[in-house]
């Protein structure tokens, strides 16, 4: 059974339809995982999907043997933890196991004490007193600054200077701000790092570690990385694990960064299993941490599942009899892109639904993938957006990067009528010339 509805939970049901009987439970009838838990011969509800008690009644309803929960809020809501506590096998970190997701003062706390030489200057804000003390630390170092909630904003409430906090007294006036927008929340002021972000997906089974292929991910709306920031406007991997502006030690080091911190939380006595997701920049210094996540990104998971080789289900059992190994996971060795379409609006909420069409089978025809986010079926080919949040991705895979890329916009082109936007520069030519360029300088 998975648990969420968006076009990550899309990418679990099309893998795990191949060879299992599926359930779900759904926030909204997501067209992708219908399709796939009916096909599978499963059943799914639709309901509070980060409801504790929810998941519980309906996995014991249909007596599933295995229960995947790999989304941020159902995670943060203890999910897991009642799943074990009623002996339901679930693969997955409890509450207090993802707090390294959930509570960003603590995950690089944490940080500080496992891997010291990996973590940037930090300074954790709890009273508006403490506000303009920091920020002078900051400018007397010379650096500029990234401001965090403390908790769960999906992707939207961290503020970075210059982009979004033009100065200091910005940087002040948004702490200030999210301290009194949070009252029971502390702020995490955080050094800008000056390099490249990428995400790492580490499948573990809370002992074992294998790396899935390095992922760049696009956070911001618009093209040449300007708007908004999102929950990820697409991403892509190379055909190998590394990336094309990463060393093989960059790579050596967030496997290593990963370890000690999956051996410390089992030091602890946490139950963590499935995915850690590592954020991180390659830095003229070396590698820098900046985030974890304790569960499959996305848009990054949907690239992984793309390109994921054999059973997917197998993995989730072996995750959970602790049988993994690096022989059991592979993948094959091609690149892969994901684009997201969005409403004109996103990511703030639209005014109104918009209707668009999508030919599901020409693109799969075509080769590619097809998963729906925040939107439901109207009719044959067409569908509605929700108002909010990321509506439908298109994957592509190909021995090159710009290559996946330009099927993408081929299969937009073609197939997706409506009122959607998305990011063509996602993975393209004149991108990557521009990410060498950012390496070429540090």
């Amino acid at each position: 059974m998975i648990v969420g509805s968006g076009g990550r939970e899309s990418a679990f049901a099309i893998k795990l339809s191949e060879d299992t009987t599926l359930f779900a439970v759904i926030d909204y009838k997501n067209p992708t995982i219908i399709d796939c838990v009916l096909s599978s011969g499963g059943d799914y509800l639709v309901g509070n999907s980060s409801d504790p008690e929810t998941i519980l009644n309906f996995a014991k309803e249909k007596d599933v043997d295995y229960v995947f929960v790999s989304a941020d809020e159902p995670l943060a809501n203890g999910v897991v933890d009642i799943l074990l506590e009623n002996d339901i096998k679930a693969v997955g970190g409890t509450k207090e196991a993802t707090r390294i997701e959930w509570d960003k003062i603590y995950s690089i706390e944490m940080m500080k004490k496992t891997c010291p030489e990996f973590t940037p200057f930090y300074i954790t804000i709890s009273t508006k007193e403490d506000i303009q003390r920091a920020m002078d630390t900051f400018k007397e170092m010379d650096l500029e600054v990234v401001v965090k909630p403390q908790g769960l904003t999906g992707g939207k409430g961290v503020k970075v200077m210059p982009e979004h906090l033009p100065t200091y007294q910005d940087a002040i006036n948004y702490t200030t701000t999210l301290l009194e927008d949070r009252p029971t929340e502390k702020v995490l002021l955080v050094e800008k790092l000056h390099g490249i972000e990428f995400t790492v997906m580490g499948i573990t089974d809370g002992s074992a570690l294998v790396l899935s292929p390095a992922s760049y991910d696009y956070p911001f709306r618009l093209e040449n990385d300007l708007g908004a920031g999102t929950g990820g406007m697409g991403c892509f991997t190379d055909c190998v694990k590394k990336l094309p502006f990463m060393s093989d030690e960059d790579l050596a080091n967030c496997k290593l960064i990963m370890q000690r911190n999956i051996d410390e939380m089992r030091r602890l006595g946490l139950f963590f299993n499935g995915v850690l997701n590592g954020g991180f920049f390659v830095t003229k210094r070396g590698i820098r941490f900046m985030e974890f996540n304790g569960r499959f990104g996305d848009p990054e998971g949907l690239n992984i599942l793309t390109i994921l080789k054999g059973s997917f289900s197998q993995l989730l059992e072996d995750i959970w009899n602790k049988k993994l190994s690096e022989d059991k996971v592979s993948f094959i060795g091609e690149a892969s892109v994901i684009k997201y379409l969005v409403a004109r609006e996103y990511p703030y909420e639209s005014a109104d639904v918009t209707d668009f069409t999508v030919n599901v089978n020409a693109i799969n025809g075509m080769g590619l993938n097809v998963f729906f986010a925040a939107c439901v079926k109207s009719g044959e080919n067409s569908y509605q957006t929700l108002k909010k949040s990321r509506v439908v991705a298109i994957g592509a895979t190909s021995k090159f990067i710009d290559e996946a890329s330009l099927k993408i916009d081929e299969a937009i082109r073609m197939h997706v009528k409506g009122d959607l936007e998305y990011r063509a520069d996602i993975g393209s030519k004149g991108n990557l010339e521009k990410l060498n360029e950012v390496l070429q300088k540090m």
